[in-house]
C-alpha cells in the first residue's frame, strides 16, 4: 500500500498529505535556489506551494488533517523558540553608559524607532477600526509593530553591513520590536481571554522561571559539563534531550497559566541561548536542523494550505481596501519613523533602514493566526496580512540594497584601528601595515602620534568621543587598544562597542576588574602573558606556518573574505578557476571551521581564509564578493 492508514480514538490518519507537504519542503528550497539574486526566502515559496496544495488551490491537502494541524503547532512554538535562539543580549549592553558627546548609540536609536512605530500603529489601527476595517484596534497595532529579524539579519550579513554601527541599528532595533511585540501580544491575548483580571500578572511567572532555571543553570553546569559531554554521543545526546525539556516545559507552562504559548517557546529558546558556550554549538545546529529541516517548513507551508483566497476576493468592498491598506501603513509605520536614524546617518541610509525593517515574515503571520483563532481577526483579515507578508519579505530587501547600495561595506577599506601609539601600538601598526592591511593609529599624546607619522603610518590625535575619531571607527574591521590606563581603555571599549558596533575590540593590559566589564561589553580582554604564550606555543607547534605568517618580504599575504557573489553559491573548490597562486586555508562557516577539500561547496557568509601573492589574492577577492 501507498499509504497507512489506521484508526485512533475513532480518527482515521493518513500519511498521504503529510508525504506531499514534506515533498514540497523538500522540493521548493531547490526551486527558490535559482532565485538567490533576487535574495527570495523559501519560506515564501513555502506559503505559495501550500496556497497551491490548499483550500485555494487544489484541495489536496485539508487545514484540518489530524497530523499536519499536530505538526504545523509544533513547528509554530518551535519557530518561536529557535528565534529565542536568535537573541543575543550583549547587543543590547553595549549601549549602556553612553556620554552625551558620542551621540545615540543602537539601542537609543533602536528604541526611539520602535516607539514611533507603535504610536504611529495606534493611530492608524484607531483609524482603520473606526472606519470598519477592522475590529480590535489593540491587537491591530501590535500586528503592523512587528518585524522579523529573520529576514533583517540576512540582509545584512550578504551586504557586509552587519558588524558596523549602521548594521548594529537595524539589527537591535528588529531584535527590539520582535521581543516587546511578543510580549505585548501575550498580555493582549490574555486581556482579550480573561479581560483586565490580576490573573495577567501570571505572564511575570514566565520571566521567574526563566531567571530561576538561569541561575541554576549558572551554578550547576560547571560541574555537570563534563556528564553532559561524556553523555553527548549517538545514542543519548543528553543536550539535546535538556534543550527539548526546557522548551517544552516553558510551554506547557505557558499553557497552565493561560498565557500565549510562543512567548513560552520564546523564552526557551532565550534560556537556551544564555547558558550554551562556543562548546555547544553543535547542539545548537542540531536543533536549528530539526527545526528548520522538518517542523516549520510544515508550518508555513499550513499557512498557504489555510489560506483563504475566496474570503479575500468575495468580500466586498472590505476585503479590497484591506490589502493596500495594510501594506501601506506597515510602510508608513516603519519609513516615518526612520527620522530617528537622520541623528546618526544621512537621510538615504535612514530611508533604506525604515525600508528593511518593514519586511514582515514569521512573527506576524504567527500572530495573525493567533487574531483568527481568538476570533478578533477573520480570515479576510488574515489572508490579507498573509499576502502583505510575502510582498514585503520579497520587497523590501531589494529597495534596501537599491537604496543603501549593492556591497557598499565590502567595497569600503576597512582598517584594523589601533588605540595608543606607544612602542607596542607603532610596532602592531608597522607589522599589519607590511601585510598590505590598512591601519590607523589613534592617540591623545601629540608627540606619540608624530613620531608614529615620521615611521610611515597613519595617525590621529584622538580621545574618546571626539568627532575626528568617528568615520575611522564606524568603519573599522577590528579595534585593538593597547592603552594601559584603564579607564581610557573602558572609555574607548563603550565607544567603539556602543556607539559603533565593532565587532571585534581587542584590549590589551586588561587587569582583573577591568576584564569582567569588558566582557560585559562583549569585548576581549588580553593580558600580555596570555598573547605571548599563545603566540609561542602556534610557533612552537607550527614553526613553518607562522614564519609564513609574520614574514613579509617574500610577498605572500594571509586574506580574510565574506563569500557574497551569488554565482559562486554551491561552487566546488576544484572548479574555481582562480590563479594557482592562491590557496584555501580556512572555511568558517556559521562559526565552525571546514577544512578545504576539492569536493568542498561554498555557501552564501562563508568566511574564506586565502594565502597567496598580494595581486592575486586581490582578484580573488573580488571574485569571491562579487565585485
Amino acid at each position: 500500500m501507498l499509504m497507512r492508514v489506521w484508526a485512533a480514538g475513532g480518527t482515521s490518519v493518513s500519511f498521504w498529505s503529510l508525504s506531499l507537504v514534506l515533498f514540497l519542503a523538500v522540493a521548493v528550497p531547490l526551486l527558490f535556489s535559482r532565485l538567490r539574486r533576487w535574495r527570495v526566502p523559501a519560506v515564501v515559496g513555502e506559503i505559495l506551494a501550500g496556497i497551491l496544495i490548499g483550500r485555494s488551490g487544489l484541495q489536496w491537502v485539508q487545514g484540518d488533517d489530524p497530523v499536519l494541524a499536530l505538526l504545523s503547532e509544533i513547528g509554530f512554538v518551535f519557530l518561536m523558540f529557535l528565534a529565542g535562539m536568535e537573541i543575543d543580549l550583549s547587543a543590547l549592553r553595549v549601549g549602556r553608559k553612553p556620554r552625551s558627546d558620542q551621540g545615540p548609540s543602537p539601542l537609543q536609536l533602536a528604541g526611539l524607532h520602535f516607539a514611533l512605530t507603535l504610536v504611529l500603529a495606534g493611530v492608524v489601527a484607531w483609524g482603520l477600526a473606526a472606519s470598519g476595517l477592522v475590529r480590535a484596534p489593540i491587537f491591530t497595532a501590535l500586528l503592523l509593530s512587528t518585524t522579523s529579524l529573520g529576514v533583517v539579519m540576512p540582509v545584512l550579513k550578504e551586504q557586509g553591513l552587519l558588524t558596523g554601527r549602521y548594521g548594529q541599528t537595524l539589527l537591535i532595533s528588529a531584535l527590539v520590536a520582535d521581543f516587546v511585540t511578543m510580549l505585548l501580544i501575550t498580555v493582549q491575548v490574555a486581556v482579550l481571554s480573561r479581560g483586565v483580571t490580576p490573573e495577567i500578572l501570571l505572564v511575570g511567572l514566565l520571566f521567574v522561571m526563566l531567571f530561576a532555571l538561569y541561575r541554576l543553570g549558572i551554578w550547576a553546569l560547571p560541574g555537570l559539563r563534563p556528564l553532559l559531554e561524556d553523555l553527548s554521543h549517538a545514542t543519548t545526546h543528553i543536550k539535546m534531550r535538556l534543550a527539548f525539556w526546557l522548551f517544552v516545559a516553558f510551554v506547557a507552562l505557558a499553557e497552565v497559566l493561560g498565557v500565549e504559548v510562543i512567548l513560552g517557546a520564546f523564552l526557551a529558546g532565550l534560556l537556551v541561548t544564555l547558558l550554551t558556550g562556543p562548546e555547544d554549538r553543535e547542539t545548537q545546529h542540531q536543533l536549528e536542523s530539526i527545526g528548520y529541516g522538518f517542523f516549520v517548513p510544515i508550518f508555513f507551508i499550513m499557512v498557504g494550505a489555510k489560506f483563504n483566497l475566496t474570503a479575500l476576493v468575495h468580500g466586498g468592498s472590505r476585503s479590497w481596501l484591506l490589502l493596500p491598506v495594510l501594506l501601506g501603513a506597515i510602510v508608513m509605520t516603519r519609513v516615518v519613523p526612520s527620522v530617528v536614524f537622520l541623528r546618526a546617518f544621512d537621510w538615504r541610509k535612514s530611508l533604506a533602514g525604515g525600508v528593511l525593517l518593514a519586511a514582515q515574515l514569521s512573527l506576524i503571520i504567527a500572530a495573525a493566526e493567533i487574531g483568527l483563532r481568538l476570533g478578533v481577526l477573520d480570515d479576510a483579515m488574515v489572508s490579507a496580512v498573509v499576502l502583505v507578508a510575502i510582498i514585503s519579505v520579497v520587497a523590501a530587501p531589494l529597495l534596501f540594497t537599491r537604496l543603501v547600495g549593492p556591497d557598499q561595506a565590502a567595497a569600503a577599506v576597512r582598517p584594523i584601528v589601533v588605540i595608543g601609539a606607544g612602542h607596542l601600538g607603532t610596532h602592531l601598526a608597522a607589522q599589519i601595515q607590511a601585510h598590505q592591511q590598512a591601519v590607523v593609529l589613534l592617540d591623545d599624546d601629540p608627540q606619540r602620534v608624530e613620531r608614529a607619522r615620521q615611521h610611515g603610518l597613519e595617525a590621529h590625535l584622538a580621545r574618546p568621543g571626539d568627532a575626528a575619531a568617528a568615520p575611522l571607527l564606524e568603519q573599522a574591521a577590528v579595534v585593538v587598544i593597547t592603552r594601559s590606563d584603564p579607564d581610557l581603555a573602558l572609555a574607548w571599549t563603550r565607544w567603539a562597542r556602543g556607539t559603533f558596533g565593532v565587532e571585534r575590540v581587542l584590549v590589551l593590559n586588561a587587569d582583573a576588574h577591568l576584564r569582567e566589564e569588558l566582557r560585559a561589553l562583549a569585548a576581549i580582554p588580553i593580558t600580555p602573558l596570555e598573547a605571548q604564550a599563545s603566540f609561542l606555543s602556534l610557533m612552537a607547534r607550527n614553526p613553518e606556518f607562522m614564519q609564513m605568517l609574520i614574514r613579509t618580504e617574500d610577498q605572500r599575504d594571509v586574506r580574510a573574505v565574506t563569500l557574497r557573489n551569488p554565482d559562486l553559491h554551491g561552487r566546488r573548490l576544484r572548479d574555481l578557476t582562480w590563479s594557482p597562486e592562491v590557496l584555501v586555508l580556512t572555511i568558517q562557516r556559521n562559526g565552525d571551521f571546514i577544512i578545504p577539500r576539492g569536493s568542498t561547496r561554498l555557501q552564501q557568509g562563508d568566511v574564506v581564509t586565502l594565502l597567496g601573492t598580494p595581486a592575486a589574492l586581490d582578484e580573488a577577492v573580488r571574485w569571491l564578493r562579487g565585485a
